[in-house]
């Protein structure tokens, strides 16, 4: 975060920046709960199931509301540019970008975040960080935090990434695949594909696109950004590495194939009182 950032207010009791207001804290001194996962694991879901369960919190400015004030907006204008990009493929080289000047990343920024508490809840709650260098950031950073790993197969993942229609879910290529047979990720340009996804998940897929359940141009413009996502970010829902990173005591793995609802009592079973 540049130094010489002027206080702003990003959501009511949440800002960032120096000549913090008076009687504000640091977000050091706030419990909180932080989501880690890849796009399609749940975590809007599970989120509405806690508060639904009964967790009282604030959430948190969410990742992609702080990328574009506080990565995309300052490189853009740097840039002599207005427009956000309208392609998270774009976005992800732009968050690439900052991670070389700031390591932490996303965990950089939510560690520099600021708090009113006569505004918000006594427990925070943040939607996302990816990747060893955001949650070991944010790990060290932050001692009240605990780390939500939130896991779902990767076949899973993109059949969530197709049906939710977020018009964030753009890529910047216009053009359409041909689509006479389409039988296999190789034939959609996408060979590499074939790392993250069984022969018989692939057969699935495209059966998808045989019966019209899904489009082409629909599934190549998915895949790219499951693509170039795991291109950037390195799961870490493993114990082992959890233990790597010294936080095995401060963190869960939540399976999000299971009921939101039954995900959301382990974690309150587990929270600390």
């Amino acid at each position: 975060m540049p130094k010489d950032l002027i206080f702003e207010h990003l959501s009511p009791g949440v800002g960032i920046g120096s000549a913090v207001p008076q009687n504000w804290l640091s977000i050091r001194h706030f419990p909180i709960i932080v989501f880690v996962g890849m796009t399609g694991v749940g975590k809007s879901t599970l989120t509405r199931a806690l508060s639904e369960n009964g967790l009282d919190f604030t959430l948190l400015p969410n990742r992609r509301a702080l990328t574009e004030r506080l990565i995309l907006e300052p490189m853009l204008k740097k840039e002599g540019k207005i427009a956000y990009p309208h392609c998270r493929i774009q976005r992800l080289k732009y968050t690439r970008l900052y991670r070389e000047a700031f390591p932490g990343g996303m965990g950089h920024i939510l560690s520099s975040l600021s708090l009113n508490p006569q505004v918000v809840k006594s427990l925070l709650v943040f939607d996302s960080l990816r990747g060893e260098n955001e949650v070991r950031y944010a790990a060290k950073a932050l001692n009240k935090a605990q780390f939500i790993f939130l896991t779902a197969p990767n076949l899973v993942r993109l059949q969530r990434l197709l049906g939710r229609r977020d018009p964030f879910d753009k890529i910047g290529q216009a053009a359409s695949p041909v689509t006479e047979d389409l039988t296999s990720f190789a034939s959609l340009g996408l060979p590499e594909a074939a790392a993250y996804f069984t022969p018989q998940e692939e057969t699935e897929l495209f059966n998808g696109v045989k019966t019209q359940a899904i489009s082409s141009t629909d599934l190549r413009d998915k895949l790219k950004i499951f693509l170039e996502e795991s291109r950037h970010y390195q799961s870490l829902d493993r114990p082992s590495l959890l233990a790597a990173l010294g936080i095995g005591d401060r963190a869960l793995i939540i399976d999000t194939t299971l009921p939101a609802h039954q995900s959301a009592q382990t974690i309150l079973a587990q929270l600390p009182r």
